[in-house]
């Protein structure tokens, strides 16, 4: 039993030895690919973490185009309106002189007038442009004129109501034809553009 025992007993170390080797290989193969999976995520993590900057990066450098559109669209808006207040002061220092006032509308319907329009004003003005006013234009420009019964939606100045069409003497347009020739250089004084 000896000789039998030895046989045995050198297949199971034999056995035993292979096996030990096939598992130190199996271990290192393992090994390899674990290192190999670590170096994959760490680099797919950098990758993600290197596109979430960027994205960070754009959303911030778009918020703050955005913000400085919007403020100057802000600071348009503003300007804007302050050369309309200037306009609508200029307005009301041009009716604030009634004498001035009506003769520059006077001059004004002579210059567009036809015979038998309507004069028509707006309502603050009913005090200053009235029926005696528009008789007193009409003998001057040899046309005849009437006063409208019915008020115009105008800040001053008057519409004249024709047969065939309307003339707007308006200040609304008077002012707004202004503005849009001399806006820049109001621009220029207000502001220093």
């Amino acid at each position: 039993m000896n000789g039998k025992q030895a046989i045995i007993d050198k297949i199971i170390g034999d056995a035993n030895a292979k096996a030990a080797l096939i598992a130190e290989e199996a271990k290192a193969k393992c090994d390899a690919i674990a290192e190999k999976a670590e170096k994959t995520a760490a680099d797919v993590i950098a990758e993600g973490e290197a596109k979430k900057k960027a994205a960070f990066d754009t959303v911030v450098a778009n918020s703050a185009v955005v913000a400085n559109l919007d403020c100057k669209k802000a600071l348009l808006t503003a300007k804007t309106e302050l050369v309309g207040k200037a306009f609508d002061r200029a307005a009301e220092i041009l009716r604030a002189d009634k004498k001035k006032y009506c003769d520059l509308v006077g001059k004004m319907i002579a210059a567009a007038a036809e015979d038998g329009d309507k004069v028509r004003v707006c309502k603050e003005d009913a005090d200053v442009l009235t029926k005696a006013f528009v008789e007193s234009v009409a003998k001057k420009c040899k046309k005849k004129l009437t006063l409208d019964k019915e008020y115009a939606a105008i800040i001053g100045g008057v519409i004249l109501v024709g047969k065939d069409y309307d003339k707007n003497l308006s200040l609304d347009l008077e002012l707004q034809t202004m503005r849009e020739e001399c806006e820049g250089e109001i621009a220029a004084v207000l502001f220093g553009e």
